[in-house]
């Protein structure tokens, strides 16, 4: 009788210990955990000071590549994790923009509407047009797979500003030109999310009779339509960013999610520095461009992570791995070209 009780025993204990540990008081361990701010910073200078690199890819911290329109022997940037090297791609003129997959999977865009490949050596991937247009200017480009890849600009209109919208979509390996009718601006950066819900952003210069805007559509049953606009000027404008698979809006001074078809505030930015550009690993780890320097938000609070004293100073691209991140810096006063490259302690 003693044995069948001291069992019993031991079987309540067991139960309560596992229903313990599943209480639901208890944080699930895959919740998120404030980003950490405890970076040690170096800068890098690219010595190409008349040119400007707009554009920033990697695929791990030892292999980053940066773009600028620039000199061509300078129009290549490549960092293998102990220095970067500047040279020019025999080929490749104007390169606007670099994207990949892997160290072996790097795609560049160039003027007239080339895009190159990377798989252990650069050969031409494909030479579109649109409307018998060859003087697209393919501003980026973006994919969730080799395979499955958008690229997009624009072409001149009536006074030569690129506002002719361009989408190309290269899937199962064939090339499609997007129907972009209704659509203005030259397509800057275009984002899929994890529901598969297709966004993109245009910028459209006015060419002195209009405003300068940015707008953003969404794409829908083949056809897109606008759902936000603003003016082109800092404070104003606007902006979409891709962190953990979801699309980001920032509408002026607020940074909002598109929940059923509609906009949600997720974070109200105060500070007037503000300048409408962010990147992140997930919602309580997100990196902002501030005119001053760079912000970190960590599901908390705001904080700068450094300052930047020339001004006006730009950061125009970003790549963030789980412990090192890299920025890419321009600096107007001295037409400096800077990599700041962090690395959590």
């Amino acid at each position: 009788m003693k044995k069948n009780k001291l069992i019993f025993l031991i079987i309540l204990a067991t139960i309560f210990s596992l229903i313990t540990k599943c209480s639901p008081t208890e944080p699930p361990d895959n919740e998120l955990k404030p980003g950490r701010r405890d970076y040690t910073w170096t800068v890098d200078t690219l010595e190409a000071p008349w040119d400007t690199y707009y554009r920033l890819w990697a695929s791990s911290p030892n292999d980053v590549w940066a773009t600028s329109p620039g000199d061509w022997d300078k129009s290549i940037a490549h960092y293998d994790g102990f220095r970067w090297s500047l040279y020019g791609i025999n080929g490749i003129v104007v390169p606007t923009s670099v994207f990949g997959f892997a160290w072996n999977s790097i795609f560049i865009t160039a003027v007239n509407g080339a895009v190159w490949k990377y798989d252990g050596s650069w050969n031409k991937f494909a030479q579109l047009t649109k409307d018998g247009r060859t003087d697209i200017i393919f501003n980026d480009l973006w994919g969730e797979s080799a395979n499955d890849l958008y690229v997009f600009g624009g072409y001149p209109d009536s006074i030569g500003a690129f506002n002719n919208s361009v989408i190309a979509h290269y899937f199962n390996n064939n090339w499609l030109i997007l129907n972009t009718k209704g659509v203005n601006g030259l397509v800057a950066k275009l984002f899929k999310d994890f529901d598969k819900n297709l966004y993109i952003i245009t910028y459209k210069p006015g060419g002195g009779f209009h405003p300068d805007s940015s707008m953003i559509y969404e794409y829908n049953n083949l056809d897109f339509e606008k759902i936000y606009s603003s003016i082109w000027t800092g404070g104003l404008q606007s902006d979409i960013s891709l962190i953990d698979k979801e699309v980001y809006f920032i509408l002026g001074n607020r940074i909002a999610k598109r929940i059923n078809g509609q906009f949600q505030t997720f974070l109200q930015i105060d500070n007037p520095n503000f300048y409408q550009r962010i990147w992140g690993r997930n919602e309580k780890d997100i990196f902002l461009f501030m005119t001053d320097g760079l912000a970190h938000y960590n599901g908390t609070d705001l904080q700068y992570l450094f300052t930047i004293t020339k001004n006006p100073t730009q950061i125009f691209g970003a790549v963030i791995f789980e412990k090192e991140v890299f920025f890419l810096v321009y600096e107007s006063p001295t037409n400096l070209n800077l990599i700041y490259h962090g690395k959590l302690n």
